[in-house]
């Protein structure tokens, strides 16, 4: 079954049909509002995403095309993208 459309980034939606099933990518999970992200955390999990870190709205941890691809069809799910870099702005 595939992700529900828009859910996944462009760029981790490209990896996951373009990816070896073993390879592993750092991916930031949206929840929708109101689900409670400890039980978030452990749904995820259970799909196969090893969680490193939890915040106000999201979870964010490593995972395989087929793992991204099951989180991608939860309902509970607003969005999933990729890490975002920090960039310091240059002066003048």
């Amino acid at each position: 079954m595939e992700p529900r459309r828009g859910v996944l980034a462009p760029e981790l939606e490209r990896w996951s049909r373009e990816a070896d099933d073993g390879d592993r990518r750092t991916a930031l999970v949206r929840l929708r509002g109101g689900t409670e992200v400890g039980e978030a955390a452990g749904r995820l999990a259970s799909l196969g995403m090893e969680v490193t870190s939890s915040g106000p709205g999201s979870v964010i941890g490593t995972v395989s095309p087929p793992v991204l691809r099951r989180i991608g069809q939860e309902t509970w799910v607003l969005a999933v993208e990729g890490p975002r870099t920090l960039r310091t702005l240059g002066h003048g």
